[in-house]
Parts: structure tokens; C-alpha cells; sequence
């Protein structure tokens, strides 16, 4: 900067601040906004891809989730994509079907500890495998109680095993079955409640049960941001929520639990739509800011520009003056907030904007020919 232009800065300070605080805070606003936007951005990039959306197989009118007695098919709808379109948007399916142990013991088969309170960390169960695979074994293997394990750790639970939900009409085998698993874990607390991995349970469906049934399917939705899609594919295969059906066309439904998802993205998206107007606004304030400071500050410096243009000050070298004092300070506010936002593009398009306002105004000042201020005088 040349001593002249730094000089004619001071010469009028008070200018200069009003352009300095006008420009600050011109790039505060961009920078904080843009800032705020990208971080709103990826909040809800971060919430979709956190989020557990629960998708839930039920009876039509969305009350029951369990003992549902569904046919294989719908453990193949989950999993087969050879055949359907839903599994592609399946993240950890879960399936359980229920027996009974002597009449009276529960025998649940499940595929992963989340199908069972008792089992699930997440709601304050547990369980101590001794067989890591023990979810995708098929042996007779089975999980029951600590309290029971350590009252009789090397026991090995035996009995007649059941299907409750067994029409005896249409079995394929006896409908009972001499069983003895081996323990292979024990879960959290106390019960008496047996679990079985969920292939042994189908296994003993040849036997007991009308075929390969399953009570209760859950899984998680793979990619949140492709609900929409996974809704339209399990409609190929099951049916919508509806608590008044009177005739349905199909026997269950899936109930995809987004609700929370869906408030908070939504709460997201406001922001961000917010910041997509308000940003735009900011931008033109900018440039009409740029344009009255430099009409402002140069209205009353016509007469000096002219006299600089009469003793042979080129017109370029004045422009390139004037434009230097005005843009000196709001340059340095727009790079220093742009930094401490580290937004440095908001805060870039912001002095050029006010830059684009102020040279209009400049120019119209420095343009000034000596003959014609004289005539615009008389």
C-alpha cells in the first residue's frame, strides 16, 4: 500500500470504521451462516447413518409382534435376494420361533442376542457364550439362566419338546421330540427360559411344527436415507398397518419405527432451508452495502479526483487508489473471519460481492472529467 492511499485512510477515519464494522460484520454473517450450514449438513449425514431404524413384521392391525406364527416364506422374504427385493435393504435380521420344554419350560430359538430382552446388553440383559458361533449354529447346543448354570454348570437340559402353536391336524411328524441340548452360555439374571440357536429351532420344526414357522421377524433398515425404497419393496411381500381392516389381502404387515429419525432430520432440514434463504440475503446486503459506503465516501472526494485527473494523474492509477482505500479494511474483516470460521469461500464471495457494489459507486466518482465538474458547478 502506498503512503498517499494509507494516508488518505487516516485522513478519514471515522469512514474507515463504518466500512470496517460493515464489512466485519457482513462476514461474520456469511461465515457463521455458511459455517452453520455445513455443519447442519453433516449432522444429518451423522444422523442417518447413526440411527437404528427398528422395521418390525406384525398382524395388520399393528398390535401383536409376536407368537405370529408365520411360514418360512417370510424368514426367505427378509433374506432371499435372489427372489425379493427387500432383503437388499435388511441390516440384522431377527427371527425367533417359540417350543415348549415339558409342557411347561420356555424354549425360544433366536438369531441374534437383540431378539431377547435377557440376552441384550442394550436392555439390560447379557449373556457369556462358550461357543462363539453359537447364533449360527445348528448343533444342539443351548443358553439358560446363570442362576440355573451355577446350581449345575455341567448340566445338560433334556425333555420333550413342543410347538404351542402346532395345528395337529396337518403335522409332519410325532409333534414331540426327545431332545437333549448341551449348555453352551448362560445369560444375565434369573428364568428358566431355555434359547436355542435359531437353525436348531428350525430343525426341530421338521418334527414338531406344521412345516418351518417362525413367530416373530425384525431386522434393521440398512441405509436410512432409502426408507422410502425399503417401504415399497416389503410391499411385495407384506401388507400396511391398519387397525380398522375388516378384509386384507395380505395376513402380516411391516412397521417401520422412523418416527424419531424423521422428527430430527426434519428439525435438520428446517435449519438448513433457513440457511439457504438467509445466506442469499446476507449476499445482497453485501453488495448494496459495497455500493452506498462507496457512493458515501466518494461523493464529496469528486472535486479532489478531478483535480488529480487535471494535473495528469491517469485515470487507472486512480481508480486503482480510491478502490485500495475503500477495500483495505472490509479485505482484512473478511479474511480474518474467515479464518475463525474457517469458511474461507463464504467469506471470499463476500468481499467480492462488496468489492463488485463499491467499484460501481468508484467508478462513477473517479470517472469525473475536470471540464465537466466545472459545468455541473456553474
Amino acid at each position: 500500500m502506498s503512503p498517499f492511499v494509507w494516508k488518505r485512510i487516516l485522513r478519514s477515519p471515522g469512514r474507515q470504521i463504518v466500512a470496517l464494522l460493515v464489512g466485519a460484520f457482513l462476514a461474520v454473517m456469511a461465515c457463521y451462516l455458511s459455517s452453520y450450514r455445513e455443519k447442519q449438513t453433516k449432522l444429518r449425514a451423522q444422523t442417518y447413518a447413526s440411527a437404528n431404524v427398528l422395521c418390525v413384521v406384525t398382524d395388520v392391525t399393528g398390535t401383536q409382534s409376536d407368537h405370529l406364527n408365520m411360514g418360512y416364506g417370510a424368514v426367505q422374504a427378509v433374506m432371499n435376494e435372489s427372489f425379493y427385493r427387500l432383503p437388499a435393504y435388511v441390516k440384522e435380521p431377527r427371527f425367533k420361533k417359540d417350543f415348549l420344554l415339558n409342557e411347561t419350560v420356555p424354549v425360544i430359538a433366536v438369531s441374534r442376542k437383540e431378539c431377547a430382552d435377557a440376552l441384550d446388553p442394550a436392555r439390560g440383559g447379557g449373556v457369556t457364550l462358550f461357543r462363539e458361533d453359537f447364533f449360527e449354529s445348528d448343533d444342539s447346543i443351548c443358553l439358560i439362566s446363570e442362576e440355573a448354570y451355577r446350581a449345575a454348570p455341567d448340566e445338560v437340559v433334556s425333555g420333550i419338546v413342543k410347538d404351542p402353536r402346532a395345528d395337529t391336524r396337518f403335522l409332519q411328524g410325532d409333534g414331540f421330540l426327545q431332545v437333549e441340548w448341551t449348555v453352551a452360555g448362560y445369560y444375565k439374571g434369573v428364568g428358566e427360559t431355555v434359547y436355542l440357536p435359531f437353525e436348531t429351532g428350525m430343525n426341530l420344526c421338521e418334527t414338531v411344527s406344521n412345516g418351518l414357522r417362525v413367530d416373530a421377524i425384525s431386522f434393521l433398515a440398512k441405509d436410512n436415507t432409502k426408507l422410502d425404497e425399503l417401504k415399497d419393496a416389503a410391499s411385495d411381500v407384506f401388507g400396511t398397518v391398519d387397525q380398522y381392516a375388516e378384509t386384507v389381502s395380505r395376513s402380516f404387515a411391516l412397521t417401520v419405527h422412523d418416527e424419531d429419525l424423521n422428527t430430527a432430520v426434519t428439525a435438520i432440514e428446517q435449519n438448513i432451508r433457513r440457511m439457504n434463504w438467509l445466506i442469499p440475503v446476507v449476499f445482497a446486503l453485501t453488495l448494496a452495502s459495497g455500493f452506498l459506503i462507496g457512493f458515501i465516501t466518494t461523493r464529496s472526494e469528486k472535486q479532489n479526483y478531478a483535480l488529480m485527473r487535471s494535473i495528469g494523474t491517469k485515470k487507472r492509477v486512480l481508480l486503482r487508489g480510491v478502490l485500495t482505500e475503500q477495500l483495505t479494511l472490509p479485505f482484512l474483516a473478511c479474511a480474518i473471519f474467515g479464518a475463525v470460521f474457517l469458511a474461507p469461500i463464504p467469506a471470499v464471495i463476500t468481499f467480492l460481492l462488496y468489492a463488485a457494489g463499491c467499484i460501481f459507486s468508484v467508478i462513477r466518482a473517479a470517472s469525473v472529467s475536470p471540464a465537466q465538474l466545472l459545468r455541473e458547478q456553474e
